[in-house]
């Protein structure tokens, strides 16, 4: 696929090798999955392009962008893309200021809008933007505004601009170069206002050139999408998945179980919480099973996982934090040579009497999933690709467009986020910016052709976070002695205690969070003696385990629920588990409520707002250190 440098000639690529292959899925009224052929995707996308064309849209105009993972974003995507163009995402769950200062700083001249809700949450504040015209992608919607189109108004009038301004546009469609910006995307901005990462069609290429390779994406393939287009993530899965002809099918999260059912996929993207949900799901259905079918299980998963890290020492794919001495190497090759050997055919049978139900429940095809947009906890991880589900866990940020690293087909280290792609460069630098040796902790820095251009009108977060070409990560990891990257946290998100102890919260929140009675968690103590905790408890597993919880009840006075979840916490924060007396979680408090996205979380990944939360609670996290 090198014969592309831009994303336009992408499309003209995917509509040359795969035109008439229905890629784009949707439902009917009746649920059942109707694919269209990009052949007519590509159709509609230039009657949109030739109506912004004769609305007064220039190359290199910015075009607002308001609306979630549907048939009509990639539609309007690439209408304006093809444009010479570049779009300004976000979803539709966004609130009326955010677009304000959205809209507003980036210069959009015209905007696409989900729904007539979201439309009309938008048009009081519309004024105070230069978005000259308004279009609602819902089929359902009928003008009502002068300032207000309808997305398949456009579609069809464009039919009949073609002998005008087909010309113009695929002179512009041939014209923009891998150096410009196809999209403007505004970070969540939770300490402050959002920064607009400028990317250029050279950031996107290189990860639809690259990654389909480290992870095996073949035309084939057929996806389920759940996550939020608007976020790097999974619009760089997108155009890789119709770079390549793989079929395409949107769905949702209440959808999903009987979709993949119906669709049978073969891999998706995803974040982290899908697949913690689903342990969790599972972790629950055998605490109801009988004591035979648990013993059968659990027998099942330590053969089989016995197995695997004996296969994956052999194949390398054990994460090596420090070189192996030759005794060191000689006693590990032999452990692992006798587990294979002996364990081989009993883990076969295991895994297909145990685990392959399980992987009939995906739909029996699914061969792995590539998961980012946060950590995935470990020990949901090592489930996963126990049970014979590869998780291919990529590292990456908005900035890079955003991979970072992934791991490959053959190669899942777990404690990694796998290998840089080809022509990417990444170094661990310590405090004081000198590059620190393979296993040792720092501050980790990228270079590479999906680096963004910067900060758009914000030459000074630019210079912060762009020095001669690396780009700051803000993540802490290390490079180990397979040569993976593996991540440890953000810099801005590692406690530092009273005594100068450095602390990274979230494997002990990982931990916790997986205990059954615990819904959410954060672990707190910046510049105290000792760390503490904010609660919010599972009501309906622990009303099974005899604990009855009001609505509306202050937890913190419930001395019952008070001493049943400090034994909760004093066993799985301890030594036994790997920590050390510092990192131990000496207090906690109840929440009052259960944390929201929108509000504590960030909107679909769910991703905590560390700081909202910590000033929120103050009077909480005060109590415990009084």
């Amino acid at each position: 696929m090198s014969q592309f440098t831009t994303l336009n000639e992408m499309f003209q690529y995917t509509l040359k090798n795969y035109g008439d292959k229905p890629i784009y899925f949707s439902k009917d009224n009746s649920k059942q999955f109707k694919g269209v052929t990009f052949r007519d995707t590509y159709r509609q996308a230039q009657n949109v392009a030739l109506c912004l064309i004769d609305m007064g849209l220039e190359p290199r105009d910015r075009v607002g962008l308001m609306a979630d993972n549907r048939y009509e974003w990639a539609v309007a995507d690439m209408a304006v893309l093809l444009n010479g163009a570049s779009n300004v995402p976000r979803g539709s769950d966004s609130n009326a200021a955010e677009i304000e200062y959205i809209l507003e700083h980036s210069g959009s001249k015209f905007c696409f809008v989900e729904h007539e809700k979201l439309l009309n949450s938008i048009l009081p504040i519309a004024d105070k933007t230069s978005v000259q015209k308004f279009i609602v992608l819902d089929k359902s919607y009928k003008s009502k505004d002068s300032k207000v189109l309808s997305f398949y108004d456009l579609i069809e009038k464009g039919e009949s601009l073609r002998e005008k301004h087909l010309a113009t546009l695929e002179k512009r469609t041939n014209e923009i170069n891998e150096e410009d910006l196809f999209t403007i995307i505004y970070t969540s901005g939770t300490t402050g206002l959002p920064k607009g990462v400028m990317l250029t069609h050279r950031n996107m290429v290189y990860n639809v050139v690259e990654v389909p390779k480290m992870i095996g994406i073949v035309k084939s393939d057929k996806t389920l999408t759940i996550l939020p287009v608007w976020h790097i993530f999974e619009r760089a899965m997108y155009y890789a998945i119709i770079a390549n002809g793989v079929s395409y099918y949107y769905t949702n999260v209440r959808d999903l179980r009987d979709d993949f059912g119906k669709v049978k996929p073969t891999f998706m993207a995803s974040a982290p919480r899908l697949w913690e949900n689903l342990y969790l799901g599972i972790k629950a259905k055998l605490e109801k099973a009988s004591p035979i079918q648990k013993m059968i299980f659990d027998t099942a998963y330590e053969v089989c996982k016995a197995y695997r890290e004996g296969v994956d020492y052999l194949e390398g794919n054990k994460l090596l934090m420090k070189e192996e001495s030759v005794v060191e190497k000689a006693q590990n090759t032999a452990t692992a040579i006798f587990k294979t050997v002996n364990l081989f055919v009993a883990s076969k049978i295991l895994d297909s009497v145990v685990f392959a139900k399980i992987r009939d429940v995906l739909g029996g095809a699914f061969r792995g999933t590539i998961s980012g947009g946060g950590a995935l906890p470990a020990h949901v991880d090592e489930f996963f690709n126990v049970i014979g589900i590869p998780v291919y866990e990529g590292y990456g940020m908005t900035e890079c467009a955003p991979i970072i690293s992934v791991r490959t087909q053959g190669h899942i280290i777990q404690g990694s986020v796998g290998y840089p792609p080809p022509g990417t460069e990444v170094r661990i630098l310590n405090d004081h910016g000198e590059q620190v040796p393979k296993g040792e902790l720092g501050i980790i820095h990228v270079k590479g052709p999906q680096v963004m251009k910067g900060y758009y009108n914000n030459s000074e977060a630019t210079e912060k976070s762009l020095k001669n070409g690396w780009l700051n990560t803000g993540d802490r990891g290390f490079i180990s002695f397979n040569n993976t990257v593996s991540v440890r946290g953000r810099v801005k998100d590692t406690i530092v205690l009273l005594g100068g102890e450095n602390v990274e919260p979230v494997p002990i929140e990982n931990l916790l969070i997986d205990h059954p009675h615990i819904s959410q968690v954060i672990v707190v103590g910046q510049d105290q003696k000792s760390l503490t905790a904010l609660i919010w408890p599972d009501a309906a597993r622990l009303a099974e385990s005899g604990f009855k919880v009001s609505e509306g009840e202050n937890l913190n006075k419930n001395t019952a629920l008070r001493s049943h979840f400090a034994g909760i916490v004093k066993d799985v924060v301890s030594s036994k588990n790997g920590f050390k007396s510092f990192e131990k979680v000496t207090d906690f408090r109840f929440l009052p409520k259960a944390m929201q996205e929108g509000d504590e979380l960030t909107i679909k990944i769910g991703k905590m707002k560390r700081n909202v939360i910590t000033d929120k609670y103050a009077s909480l996290i005060k109590e415990m250190y009084s």
